[in-house]
């Protein structure tokens, strides 16, 4: 009985564990996905962004689609600002030297936003939005909260 109390007991901490390292330094990386034509630059070099999808599900699945932008002036990093179901229409444009818009819409549904690059990001489903490391570092929308009004 004390061996089954004992392995209980670790098992419940090591899950604790996993949960609260999770949560303090989850990062919202996707790399996972076949890329959609050429990356797009920005005017002033700075970045470069990049359209990928990712199937889901079998045959009565989905795509997801997510957008990768390359940070030329930190060594080249790849970091994900974008993830959503793909919708159908998809194109990106660089408005500024830093903001980025994405539009991504069908007849049904609109995840079109225009995000700062290296300040805000979008996930549809929001769990990336509810992470510590996260928010401390950006400003993340989400289908249900969108600055865009969508």
């Amino acid at each position: 009985m004390c061996k089954v109390v004992k392995w209980l007991v670790i098992c419940i901490a090591l899950c604790f564990i996993y949960f609260i390292t999770n949560y303090f330094t989850y990062d919202f990386i996707q790399f996972d996905g076949e890329k959609d034509g050429k990356a797009i630059t920005s005017p002033d070099g700075s970045y470069s962004a990049q359209v990928y999808y990712q199937n889901y599900g079998g045959a009565a699945g989905g795509v997801n689609m997510f957008v990768n932008v390359i940070f030329h002036l930190e060594d080249n990093i790849e970091r994900t600002v974008y993830f959503s179901d793909a919708k159908g229409n998809v194109r990106l444009t660089w408005l500024d030297g830093n903001i980025l818009s994405i539009t991504n819409y069908n007849e049904f549904e609109n995840r079109n936003i225009n995000l700062i690059v290296g300040k805000e990001i979008y996930d549809e489903l929001g769990s990336a939005c509810s992470h510590y490391k996260m928010k401390k570092k950006y400003i993340c929308y989400s289908s249900e909260q969108s600055k865009n009004g969508s």
